[in-house]
Formats: C-alpha cells, structure tokens, sequence
C-alpha cells in the first residue's frame, strides 16, 4: 500500500517526499495500480475496485498542488479570475433560459450558488467537458452537508484525470469518460476512459443502500451497480500497466474542450477552414500556454504577467513573444523572437493603433464581414462526443467576432451570447430565480412546451412571458417584482395584462443582464491575412466590419424587430462620429490626391518667387 503525502501537510515537504528524475527525458510510467483506499489492484479480483489517479499518481505527484491548477480550481474561492473566459451556459429551451454560470465570479456571469446549482448539478449537467477535480471533488465537509450525500457515496468523486491531457497517445478516451459520468459512475470513469477495464452497471440506478460486495439481486439484476472487468492484457507479470504519457501533450488532446465550429447556412465549408499558423509552424498548444508543477496554465493575454504577479508569464503573449519585454530578467525574454517569432515591423501604422488594440483584432479569427458568424463550442455544444441530435441552430447562438473592449480597455475580437433568464429585481440587481420556480411557472402557461414533440427552439411569445409573470408575482413574497430578461431586453411584471420593457436607454441595463463576451486569439491568421494589409479601409470604412459589423438579438418572432447592435454601440462610440469618421476615409484618397496638387501649387508658386529673386540678384551683379 502506499502512502501518499498528507493533505495537512506542507506543501514543500510533500514536494521533498515525491520521486523526480529531473531530466528532460521521457520517464517510463511502468506502474502499479492503487484504488480509492490506497490497496493495489489485483485484476483477478472480481471486487477490486477503479484506480485513483489520486493514491497511484500521488506517489510521485503532488496531486493536492496540481488540484489547485486553472483546470481545476473554477470552484475556488481566493483564486484570481484573470480575464473572462467563455462560461458553463445553463440551457432550458422549455423555460427560454441560457445562463452563463462561473464559479470564478466574471463580470456577467452567475455562480452556481445562484442558481441553485451544487457541486453534484454542475458535474451532471456539464460533466461531459470536466477533466475531474473542483465541482467534482469537494471535501468531505462538502459531501456531508450535499442533499446529494448518499449518492456522492456510492458514484464516488470525480478525481482528476491526468491522462486527459498526458496521453501520449489515442488509448484515452475522453468521450467514454463523459459517458460514464452520465451514468454517474464518477469514480470509475478515468479507469474505463484509458481501457484498462469496462464497467457492468450503472451508480445512477443503484439503491440508496447499496453495498458494492454483495452479491447482485436477482429480482433487481440492473440494482446491481456498477462492476468492471478488467483487460488483463494490459497488465504485466507483476500486475503493473504501462501508462503512455507525454510531458507535451498534442493539440488532438486540447482539442476535445477548446474546440469550436461555424454553424449556420453561411459556415464556411470544411476544405475552406484555415489552421492556426502557429500549429503550422509546427508549434503546440503547450508551447505557449505553459504551466509548472502548480497547473496554472498561462493563458497568453497581455495583462496576466501584471495580474498574476509571475513576470515570466509576459514572455507567452503576444507582444512578449514576438516583440520581448522591457525588464526581462533573461535576455531571452527581454528580446523576444521565441521559437524564431519573426519581428513584425508594422511600417506605417500609427502608434494609435497599439494603444487601442490588441495584436488580436488584426491577426485573429476569421476575417470579419459585416454579419457576426454564428458558432458551437465543445464547452456548451458538446462537440467532441458523438451524437445524431446536434443541429446547427441548437441554443444558445454564439455569435463572433465581436469587436468590444476587454477588461484591459483594448478593443479585441471575441464571442458573444445574450443572456436568457427569469428572476426579481432586488434594488438595482436582478437574482435569478430556481430553474424548479420558474419551470413550475412556465408550464402552468404553456404546457405545450414540454411536450416530447414541442416547439421549444421557438422563443417565448409576448403573451407567454406576461402570464408566466403574473404566475411568479402570484407565488413570489410581497414587494417583489419578477422579470425575463432576453435579448438585451428586460420585462417587468406590471399588472395582470401586460408588462413593462425596461429600460430605455440600453446603458443602464444591468451588467448580468447585458450580452457576455469572451476574448478569443485562435485561429491566428499569418502578416499577409492581417486586417489592414490592403490598406486603411479594410477597417475604416463606412462598412468596415470593426466598426458598422451587427450582431442580431435572438431572432424572434414574437418580437418584431428584434434588435440589431452595430460593433461601435457596443463600444460605447457615438454613430455619428464613426459614420463621419468611416466617410472620411472613403473619399482619403481624392483628400490625399488634393492634398498633392495643392503641394504641387505652392511648389510651383515657391518656385516662381525663388526664380524671380534668383533672376534679380542677377541683374544686380552685372
């Protein structure tokens, strides 16, 4: 049996008793397998239990450091959140909620905790893009209080999976991970998802009362629970198995949560989609996003070295890598040209440019037009795991690129999602209200919706919004006021026929009511694909997609009109100056050609005056 270091340990000497190689060659993970007790795994055992990553890799790992990695560590309170990231998005056709839920507290984003999400909802609802840890592993102190105590007991917690991403080969698979989390056989997923074994049975139909070594009921064989039947194979002599780990994990292994795809009629055809010219270069994602021990994945933007406190972190964004940093502590850092990064020149372009973008807006995603693109994401679509049901116009609709400022105030492409949610106003914030309340509501007004065979891509109509408000001020406390909040739109309850749109002056929404954005750099696009490279009015023109691109609200029917936002309001810049100011650029040309003619005037005019003195002091001298 082993021992792993002490949680109440230091983490210093828990790092002093782990074995290291310090070497950068491969080590061979040759391995002896332990379960959740610490007791080694004997495959001829028909109750031998699923292999902990946490027990079998603790013993050269410190599992408790990496835990609090960026992957891992949504769930905890203290840690900086760094620049919004895309969220968990709670989806309820029936009810028109999309949710964007954080447990990192971005601006626009709901905790679980306000939603009436516990640990164990947000493993089940978004488990299928969870490499274990955080939701799926609270304390013991956590279990206890959970309404969900008994069933944690027998799925057991989701411990990290180490092999999501260090799997040096195709043997892991994510997607039967997700599979076996549905089923809540938590505990046993990172066992079945690499193949050491398969599982009989299911935690999620196992009794309350369930006892894993007593024999199955014959009355109730699917009570039975869940047993795994090892792959013997794979096991050596001594009951070891080889573990194909990669200290730099492929792109393919990133790409199970970070992957993204058009969607819509206009989506760009497969053979016409473009590949990130770093992953050309023959780079990988780690390269640049790059963590220690610790597993606080450095994520590449330009204010995280400030942010994080770690001056290394700078030399992993863009300027940092291309352009070095100015007070480097290693000449390799300070100059730049990582991985032999060229050094772009920018000839020409005022220095403007750099004080309001980010090296993202010119070389990042796809070209702009005029129609924000409609996308799915692995995170909230579920790409990555196979199935016949995914359409093209799921909800909720993401929409990109988006030109909007970012935390830092520089202007950046990124994604965007409108908001969908019931709840009461409590003085100038709304709280969400429980998905229970409000499906109880809903269905007593339009019962049809959750029917087998309902409309339920269709929005709510007018007329089922202003009942499903009664319904809630009805039920709610005295002195509460319910609303819906949908496309940038917020309707208030106010009396039994209809219902206030508030407010009118879209400014003074309220920031969880407002569209969500996110950041994106990916796919970067190379120098000679770059806005701007055929002059000015790839940008400033009178349609250039920076300023004049629009981003329709969900399309509604119920509402005629549905708002059209242009990317210049969502920046806040007056219409009239940036129509003035795209005009202006369309007739530069003719301006610059008079400008030439006019300098070509006083030359001539200049010249004639010199010729005149020139022809004077002639004179004098004879």
């Amino acid at each position: 049996v082993v021992v792993p270091p002490s949680a109440g340990q230091d983490v210093s000497d828990q790092e002093a008793e782990l074995l290291r190689t310090d070497s950068r060659a491969p080590y061979v993970h040759r391995i002896t397998l332990y379960d959740h007790d610490g007791v080694v795994i004997d495959p001829e055992d028909e109750f031998a239990g699923p292999y902990s990553p946490r027990t079998t890799c603790a013993k050269c790992h410190p599992y408790a450091v990496i835990a609090g990695g960026w992957h891992f560590n949504a769930s905890n309170e203290g840690v900086a959140a760094g620049r919004r990231g895309e969220p968990w998005l709670l989806v309820d056709p029936a009810t028109g909620t999309q949710l964007p839920i954080s447990g990192r507290k971005w601006p626009g984003t709901f905790t679980p905790e306000e939603v009436g999400l516990s640990d164990w909802d947000m493993v089940m609802r978004f488990g299928h893009h969870i490499p274990g840890g955080g939701f799926g592993e609270p304390s013991d102190e956590q279990v206890q209080r959970s309404p969900q105590a008994v069933r944690w007991g027998i799925s057991g917690k989701l411990e990290i999976d180490c092999m999501f991403c260090h799997s040096a080969d195709q043997q892991h698979d994510p997607a039967e991970a997700a599979r076996q989390i549905e089923m809540e056989n938590f505990k046993w997923a990172p066992t079945v998802a690499l193949g050491l074994a398969v599982v009989r049975g299911e935690a999620r139909k196992a009794p309350d009362d369930w006892d894993p070594l007593m024999p199955p009921d014959p009355d109730f064989p699917e009570r039975a629970g869940p047993r795994l039947v090892w792959d013997k194979r794979r096991f050596d002599p001594d009951d070891r198995v080889f573990f194909n780990i990669t200290r730099r994990p492929p792109n393919e292994r990133c790409y199970f949560c970070h992957s993204f795809r058009e969607a819509g009629p206009h989506a760009a055809e497969h053979l016409a989609a473009s590949q990130d010219v770093h992953l050309a270069a023959g780079l990988l994602c780690v390269d640049c996003h790059r963590h220690g021990i610790d597993h606080m994945m450095t994520r590449g933007y330009a204010t995280e070295a400030a942010e994080r406190g770690k001056p290394a972190a700078a030399a992993f964004s863009c300027e940092g890598c291309h352009l070095g940093t100015q007070g480097g502590d290693e000449d390799a850092v300070s100059l730049g040209g990582r991985y032999g990064a060229p050094h772009p020149q920018h000839r020409g372009l005022p220095p403007l440019h750099f004080e309001k973008l980010t090296c993202t807006t010119c070389h990042s995603g796809p070209w702009p037009e005029l129609y924000a693109r409609r996308y799915q994401t692995a995170l909230t679509h579920g790409l990555g795991l196979a199935t016949r049901e995914r359409e093209e116009d799921d909800p909720p609709e993401i929409v990109g690129p988006v030109f909007a400022r970012q935390h830092d105030g520089g202007i950046a492409p990124q994604r965007l999602v409108w908001p969908a949610f019931w709840g009461r106003l409590a003085g100038e914030q709304i709280e969400p209200l429980p998905m229970e309340t409000v499906r109880q509501a809903v269905v007593s007004v339009a019962p049809e919706r959750f029917q087998d065979e309902a409309p339920q891509r269709e929005p709510l109509e007018i007329e089922q919004i202003i009942s499903a408000l009664k319904v809630l001020a009805e039920q709610g406390e005295e002195g509460q006021t319910p609303v819906y909040v949908r496309d940038g739109r917020m309707y208030v309850h106010a009396g039994d026929s209809r219902c206030d749109i508030l407010p009118k002056n879209e400014s003074e929404l309220e920031p969880r009511a407002a569209p969500y954005r996110w950041s994106i750099a990916h796919d970067v696009r190379p120098a000679s694909q770059s806005l701007g490279v055929r002059g000015c009015n790839d940008c400033h023109d009178e349609r250039g997609p920076i300023f004049f691109g629009r981003i329709n609200a969900m399309d509604s029917t119920a509402n005629p009109g549905p708002p059209i936002r242009t990317m210049h309001a969502l920046r806040g810049e007056a219409p009239i100056l940036s129509r003035a100011w795209g005009i202006g650029f369309t007739f530069r040309p003719a301006f610059k050609w008079f400008g030439v003619v006019c300098v070509g005037l006083l030359a001539l005019v200049l010249l004639h005056y010199v010729l005149g003195g020139l022809d004077g002091l002639l004179r004098r001298f004879r």
